[in-house]
């Protein structure tokens, strides 16, 4: 979409990346723009410190001082590198761990023994053989590419009998040709299998793989048209770009362009500041009037809807659904915005006709099936609060920017 602009830029020592449609603001991440290291995706030769049988885990390091929590469920047949493994986890071993969860508050990092490798249209998994597909492509799709895959004589086989490939939702782009997914999972497990050959061979605390820049990510996990121009107004990054989108022809990544002029910054011109304080307030007018509320609890997400300054222009049910309408657009776009997970509950105003809260529902389904991270509808409760679940992928946005309840995101001077 020409219109969309995925804008990279400097800010208060973070390097933010912001998806805007016009002025609007859709999505928002943060990174340490400094030499702080995101762990998240990196694969490490860690030592075991201790097994806690009560717990089911482990406490592993993957430095010196850099303690991870390992759910033992997720050490299916670990590759350790001081002895062969007998089916038990002993204090002292060296194992190949990856990082599949950032640190989240008081809890450290948690790792997996699942090494994996994820590209824009699949992932390449260790220990899990088959090929499985993502949930959010339709069953015509995931017949479409396995034909194509089929119909080639690619050796789908040699592939899944070794690894597990997970067909990502993206690949819903690829049309009736699968040939840059076929030549992915081959990159894909022939990576991960050097991976994990040489690495039996390296020290402890070795890095075996860091990931790319989350902003880089994120730009290979858009879906085609997505986005119109990539903006930076930072040299570094723009080359890092340019450079990815070469390395990567198949992404179809929509051209980078270098903004200058000094007497207006990128962050300025796009009001950088005021969007990101917006992005965390509690408070967000809808344009009938009404507003939503957000408040996030160590348990749950709250969402009330409330009709505010709304003036029904016909009859009161006749408003409250408007109100409700409007509400549930700016709802989805807010989860996905403020990168909200877990339970969300949500207070719609209450309507008397079943037949607008059948509208409503469907209108809400409707729009979460379009978020790229996995979101469920549950339920309407007896008490008429709608229920939504929603896959946690990274932090929030107010974690990444430090300041997970204040609207005003940072006290900088």
């Amino acid at each position: 979409m020409e219109d969309r602009k995925y804008i990279v830029v400097k800010w208060h020592g973070e390097l933010v990346s912001l998806l805007f449609h016009g002025r609007r603001l859709m999505l928002a991440h943060a990174e340490d723009a400094g030499d702080g290291e995101n762990l998240l995706g990196n694969i490490y030769v860690a030592r075991v410190r201790n097994v806690v049988k009560d717990l089911h885990a482990a406490f592993v390091e993957i430095a010196p001082g850099q303690g991870c929590f390992l759910d033992l469920r997720d050490a299916d047949e670990p590759l350790l590198l001081n002895r062969n493994y007998d089916g038990r986890l002993l204090a002292e071993d060296e194992v190949i761990v990856q990082v599949n969860k950032e640190a989240m508050k008081t809890k450290p990092p948690s790792v997996t023994c699942c090494i994996s490798m994820d590209g824009k249209y699949c992932a390449a998994v260790k220990g899990r053989p088959g090929l499985a597909f993502s949930a959010k492509l339709p069953a015509r799709v995931k017949e479409r590419i396995h034909a194509g895959m089929v119909s080639s004589g690619f050796p789908l086989e040699k592939y899944t009998e070794k690894f597990g490939i997970i067909v990502r939702t993206n690949a819903r782009d690829l049309g009736a040709d699968p040939e840059p997914l076929m030549q992915e999972i081959q990159e894909l497990t022939g990576r991960l299998e050097e991976l994990l050959h040489n690495g039996i061979h390296r020290s402890c605390y070795s890095v075996l793989f860091r990931k790319p820049a989350g902003y880089l990510l994120r730009l290979r996990d858009m879906h085609e048209g997505w986005c119109g121009e990539i903006v930076t107004d930072e040299e570094g990054i723009y080359q890092k770009i340019r450079d990815f989108a070469a390395e990567n022809p198949d992404f179809h990544l929509p051209p980078v362009r270098f903004y200058q002029d000094e007497r207006l910054p990128l962050s300025k011109l796009y009001a950088v500041d005021t969007k990101l304080q917006e992005a965390l307030a509690k408070k967000v007018w809808l344009k009938s009037g009404g507003y939503l509320m957000i408040e996030p609890t160590e348990a749950l997400t709250v969402i009330d809807v409330n009709t505010g300054k709304a003036l029904p222009k016909k009859g009161e049910q006749e408003n409250f659904l408007q109100v409700n309408m409007e509400a549930a657009g700016e709802i989805a776009r807010q989860i996905a915005l403020r990168n909200l997970s877990g339970i969300i509950i949500i207070d719609f105003i209450n309507m008397k006709k079943e037949e607008d809260r059948g509208r409503l529902m469907a209108y809400l389904g409707s729009l979460i099936r379009q978020d790229t991270v996995k979101t469920t509808l549950v339920d309407i409760t007896a008490l008429g609060l709608v229920e939504l679940t929603r896959m946690k992928t990274s932090r929030p946005l107010g974690e990444q920017l430090g300041n997970p309840h204040a609207p005003n995101v940072r006290h900088h001077q």
